[in-house]
């Protein structure tokens, strides 16, 4: 492997191996190691699950000759279900693209199945409407749609692996995709051109750049195990020497030392007693207060309304002839029902 300028190994393939520039013997080559490429890079698979190999086979020779357009078959989404689960196995994983794609229904996948392969059979190189018309399934976007695409026509459509973009548009360096429809008519743009050029069919072409690509990674060496140094956890203990000695206690009392010119402020002393309020004194026996007398006005007069007058008798028997108050001879003429005032004058 070369290192660049920085030191770092290059992992970008070979002028003799890139995809403008490879001859039909080394295409040729490269193709047969693809069975062992595939076993040193595939993930075991779980109890009961199907083999890379087994999945493989399915997607290179079963699918294409039982569903491509000239067996006139519709898809199931068992067979989508398959597809997808050779796609995560075989390239990159998606976590949750399975459940999503396993959410279609028999007549929603036939439903978009013919609905994209007939406008593709009258318009074959309009491949955008094609992938969006497949993509209206639940989980499928444009690189399962183009899968589902190649298997219906595997002698004219390339798959959009992440390792056939890298080979033939990104001049095999590793790249960021978007998964978007443009990248996929970069890639079906130069299959075909590579397709034309060696005269090989595009699944060959799948194989080749899956082999290019993954003979090119880094090889990911895990890091090795440090072995148990048997001590406990933790801080290791220092040794005697490397102690620091411990400060003898001065006697003296924390905080700030006393200033010897200060006095010492003599302490309040409390009387003896409970503490909180002292109780009331009780009242002592008192001689009785000398009654008030009432003010009286400035006018001589009392407040409020005068009291009424009654005749008094004198001693000699006589009433007395002093006049009643005015308020009296109110209160009588209020008291009189009989009305008074000027009389009538007779009609004439």
């Amino acid at each position: 492997m070369l290192r660049n300028i920085f030191g770092k190994q290059d992992t970008s393939p070979q002028d003799n191996t890139m995809a403008t520039t490879m001859t039909i013997s080394q295409f040729k080559e490269t193709l047969g190691r693809y069975p062992s490429v595939l076993a040193a890079k595939s993930r075991a698979p779980k109890d009961g699950a199907p083999t890379i190999q087994e999945l493989d086979k399915f997607r290179y020779i079963e699918a294409p000759s039982r569903l491509s357009k000239n067996t006139k078959r519709v898809m199931t989404i068992a067979d989508i279900n398959k597809l997808v689960q050779w796609k995560l196995n075989h390239g990159a994983y998606r976590p949750g693209l399975s459940k999503r794609v396993a959410s279609n229904t028999d007549e929603k996948v036939e439903e978009a199945t013919k609905d994209g392969f007939s406008h593709y059979a009258k318009n074959p190189n309009d491949i955008k409407v094609v992938i969006e018309k497949l993509s209206a399934l639940n989980g499928i976007g444009p690189a399962t749609a183009s899968l589902l695409l190649a298997i219906h026509d595997p002698d004219n459509v390339i798959f959009f692996s992440d390792e056939v973009y890298s080979w033939l548009v990104n001049n095999g360096k590793k790249a960021t995709l978007k998964y978007t429809i443009k990248e996929f008519e970069e890639v079906y743009t130069k299959a075909e051109a590579l397709h034309r050029r060696l005269g090989v069919n595009y699944i060959d072409i799948e194989k080749v750049a899956f082999v290019t690509i993954k003979e090119n990674e880094p090889v990911h060496v895990p890091k090795p195990k440090k072995e148990p140094s048997g001590l406990p956890r933790g801080r290791p203990k220092l040794a005697e020497a490397d102690k620091k000695p411990k400060k003898e206690p001065s006697g003296l009392p924390r905080g700030r030392p006393r200033n010897p010119d200060s006095k010492a402020k003599p302490k309040a002393t409390g009387t003896p007693g409970k503490r909180g309020r002292p109780a009331g004194v009780k009242a002592e026996a008192k001689s009785p207060a000398p009654a008030k007398t009432p003010a009286t006005p400035a006018s001589g007069k009392g407040r409020g309304r005068p009291k009424k007058v009654e005749a008094e008798v004198d001693a000699e028997g006589e009433v007395d002839d002093t006049p009643a108050p005015k308020s009296s001879a109110k209160r009588k003429a209020a008291e009189d029902p009989t009305p008074k005032g000027r009389g009538k004058k007779a009609k004439a």
